[in-house]
């Protein structure tokens, strides 16, 4: 079966799309008309504010305290009851945000550019090493001072040193070539990362880059989510332009109502645990990292990251191994290597489609429990 010709000519859009790294600042510099006193998650909205899984509620909580917005949980939630304190979905407004991460408006972040339209798309600096990252849902704060750190002059150091507009689209075939999937492994690629920056990096910034070692995860969102804007506003198109969880639902978008989150219960990832953490149980699917599997890399390249790859085949079905895992997608790519296919048809016949994801204790006090792959939600 192949894609309705409304759907090709989203992929055709997208295959036009030359995604570059051209700004990083706090994010209400790069994201014009952000509501006020608003902060973003990952996925769809959430139907009542006061009613969050608590590992994104433990973000929110440090979101709040980082802008200084609010204190103690307590405060956090008498904001959100009063709506002093607003969320909203971040791909609603042209951001992308890893896991449990909720951005605020003083927050760094880095913006891709379609060179093609102008279009962009936001991601924010990635917050650090593990285990006290805020993206895994803990709320240390270990992970609030990182982001304090980069507010406060590392993320005007990398503003200030990057070097003018980066292609992507290099860096990503690359980083394919050498054993990244893109997703999950990201090693390749994050070895470009220092040649972003020009050498008169502060010392400062050379080492968070250093020990952020997953940095450039938030760049491979940001392009994969403005190459898949790239297909929007084609009359019948069911191209794929949206995705991400929220840790109870999953949702997407499509190229023929772009503004319209679908919606089903989000599954939770497939995969081993770490040691200590054999028991624990994964949040169902979060985050908005979902755009780098629904542009077609991610789980649907693990043939392509063998290292990867090894460590979920006790875990996941074989076709993620198998052209079979392209089989959504509606075609390749002129600059990615051969066998990767793009742009996600979900009327496309499939055997499987999966999310590449860290798996977050749903307890919210567990971090990073794992890595797995979170199951598509049937449609």
């Amino acid at each position: 079966m192949t894609s309705s010709p409304a759907t090709l000519q989203s992929h055709t859009r997208f295959v036009a799309a030359v995604p570059a790294l051209t700004r990083i600042a706090p994010l209400v510099d790069l994201v014009p008309g952000l509501p006020r006193r608003t902060l973003l998650h990952a996925g769809p909205p959430f139907a009542d504010p006061l009613d969050l899984p608590p590992p994104v509620f433990n973000s929110v909580a440090a979101a709040c305290r980082h802008e200084g917005w609010a204190g103690s949980m307590d405060s956090v939630r008498s904001a959100l009851s009063e709506g002093s304190v607003r969320l909203a979905a971040a791909q609603d407004h042209g951001v992308v945000t890893p896991l449990t991460f909720v951005v605020g408006p003083s927050m760094f972040a880095l913006e891709v550019a379609d060179r093609e339209t102008e279009r962009t798309r936001v991601s924010p600096l990635n917050d650090g090493p593990l285990p006290h990252a805020l993206r895994l849902g803990t709320g240390a704060e270990e992970g609030l001072a990182i982001l304090r750190r980069l507010t406060d002059g590392i993320g005007a150091d990398l503003a200030a040193h990057l070097r003018g507009p980066v292609p992507v689209l290099p860096v990503l075939a690359k980083a394919l070539r050498e054993g990244d999937e893109l997703h999950g492994r990201v090693n390749a690629a994050q070895a470009e990362v220092r040649g972003f920056f020009d050498a008169e990096l502060p010392a400062r910034a050379a080492v968070y880059l250093a020990q952020a070692n997953q940095f450039v995860l938030n760049v491979i969102m940001a392009t994969s989510a403005v190459m898949m804007a790239a297909g929007n506003g084609v009359e019948g198109s069911e191209f794929v332009v949206a995705a991400g969880g929220n840790g109870r639902e999953m949702g997407w978008k499509l190229a023929k109502a772009p503004d319209t989150w679908i919606t089903a219960p989000a599954a939770r990832p497939v995969g081993g645990r770490l040691p200590g953490h054999e028991a624990a149980q994964p949040l169902p699917a979060i985050g908005d990292s979902a755009v780098v599997d629904a542009v077609g890399f991610g789980a649907a390249c693990l043939r392509f990251a063998p290292e990867l790859g090894e460590t979920l085949k006790r875990h996941i079905d074989t076709d993620f191994y198998s052209e079979a895992a392209h089989a959504p997608f509606v075609g390749p790519h002129p600059a990615l290597p051969d066998g990767v296919r793009v742009g996600l048809d979900l009327t496309r016949p499939r055997s499987i489609l999966g999310i590449m994801l860290g798996m977050v204790g749903e307890q919210g006090t567990e971090g990073l429990i794992g890595r797995g792959v979170a199951p598509w939600p049937a449609s």
